[in-house]
């Protein structure tokens, strides 16, 4: 499983938990992520509304690197998926130069080709 993928789930994660009124678990480190940090430096890239958004910063990709794809992968749910997208937040860890393998399973999401 690639590094990636740890990045895919945990910023799904980090959205999830804003969403679900639990803002205090989003302060926490889950799964290595940094998951207040996600929210004010990723948010723009991967939310489930308006179009395709510009590449990530520097700053959001340094929060995505540390992430355990295996860890963050199962808590990506239908739920989490209303508040991201999906696609847009593997093209954001792509871009961050995470290697995530296409064809590999994250929730009921399964990773598209690179």
């Amino acid at each position: 499983m690639g590094s990636g993928m740890i990045t895919t789930v945990v910023v799904a994660l980090a959205f999830f938990m804003i969403g679900s009124d639990n803002f205090h678990v989003a302060t926490a480190q889950v799964c290595g992520a940094n998951l207040s940090g996600l929210m004010n430096e990723c948010q723009r890239y991967v939310g489930n509304t308006g179009p395709n958004s510009p590449p990530p910063s520097r700053s959001c990709c340094a929060l995505i690197r540390p992430i355990d794809v295996s860890c963050a992968c199962r808590y990506v749910s239908r739920d989490v998926m209303n508040y991201i997208d999906m696609d847009k937040v593997v093209n954001v860890a792509r871009s961050c130069g995470k290697k995530i393998p296409s064809g590999y399973k994250c929730g009921s999401y399964t990773i598209p080709a690179a």
